[in-house]
């Protein structure tokens, strides 16, 4: 069964019959201002991949991983479906820990891999059950509770889980924003996801990367050898990593971009229910029937948010200018009481 995604443009057209080009769609966590992308010449187009074109050691160092460690990747989601995958051939069926409230292609790919899956409430929580796991998956920042682990928590799971000879999942789709993750002191047991498509704004591209080492890591490598990543994806990818000047003036916009869209939500949402993680923001929502009235009277409106998994948060890209905050703004006054206040005590997040 298909999982519900942000950015499903045609299908709210349908639902609500309003043509796709009149939607202010801030249902996704993808920056609205994409890499400029160059032309790309025609050898690219005819020539198939090489990898060494420079790819791998630009990721390498915007990542600041080892080289040896990186893997280019047809999107971070190869990955997310692959390794569960990849552990079950090689070592069995095992207990995973994965968020509970969270992107949930995790669940569903270790679900399908055959995996017994045990849904974690959040990081400190997970460091409870850790010594019950043989894996767990971390997303970090959490899309879209916005919780964060730092090193020191990432360490110490990780080592809690390599009495097992077990991975640590972690899954930094969204971690361009923050400075502070060095895959260099993580332990050899974790596996790091990276996506280009979010911060970039390059969801299209479908390129990611996965840092690490290991077996399971091996066999998703092969599973790509010769030409996983397509020539021009590798060839737009390598220009906009090593962008450094493009990349500052990006985390600025995003900065300033989230700063303002989540000062416009807590003049209607009690600032308590509001979390943001550079590239949205969510509220959060003391019953389900609360957040799809919000999203009811919004989308009546022609603007998209993201409805949770579990009717109980909303999530909001960010606008891209100040007419797209005018336009959210004007939408949030239609029938949604000023600081509504549904407070939620964080126990569903």
């Amino acid at each position: 069964m298909a999982l519900t995604h942000g950015g499903q443009l045609g299908e709210a057209s349908r639902r609500y019959h309003i043509p796709a080009g009149d939607w202010l769609d801030l249902s996704t966590g993808i920056a609205p201002w994409p890499y400029p992308v160059p032309e790309v010449p025609a050898r690219v187009w005819a020539r198939l991949p090489e990898a060494d074109d420079g790819l791998l050691e630009a990721a390498a160092a915007y990542y600041r991983a080892p080289v040896a460690a990186v893997t280019a990747l047809p999107g971070s989601q190869f990955a997310i479906r692959e390794l569960p995958r990849a552990i079950a051939s090689l070592t069995g069926r095992a207990r995973v820990g994965v968020p509970a409230v969270g992107y949930a292609e995790h669940a569903r790919a270790w679900q399908a891999a055959g995996h017994e899956i045990v849904f974690y409430a959040d990081l400190a929580a997970l460091g409870r059950q850790a010594s019950a796991l043989d894996h767990a998956v971390v997303i970090s920042p959490n899309n879209p509770t916005g919780e964060s682990a730092d090193t020191a928590t990432l360490n110490t799971l990780a080592h809690e889980l390599g009495q097992r000879d077990g991975l640590l999942v972690l899954d930094a789709a969204f971690a361009d924003c923050y400075g502070d993750l060095d895959i260099s002191v993580l332990p050899d047991n974790v596996v790091v996801l990276r996506s280009v498509g979010k911060f970039f704004g390059l969801a299209g591209l479908r390129l990611g990367f996965m840092i690490g080492t290991g077996d399971a890591v091996a066999t998703i490598r092969d599973q790509l050898a010769p030409w996983g990543v397509s020539h021009p994806a590798r060839w737009i990818g390598r220009r906009a990593l090593v962008d450094g000047d493009w990349q500052a003036a990006q985390r600025q916009r995003i900065a300033e971009s989230v700063h303002r869209l989540a000062a416009l939500l807590r003049t209607r949402f009690a600032p308590a229910d509001i979390v943001s993680a550079g590239l949205f923001a969510s509220v959060f929502f003391d019953r389900a029937g609360h957040a799809s009235t919000v999203h009811e009277a919004l989308a009546a409106q022609a603007v998209l948010a993201r409805l949770g998994d579990n009717g109980r948060w909303l999530r909001f890209g960010l606008p891209a200018d100040a007419s797209a905050r005018a336009r959210l703004a004007a939408a949030l006054g239609v029938g949604i009481p000023a600081r509504a206040g549904f407070h939620d005590d964080g126990a569903d997040r």
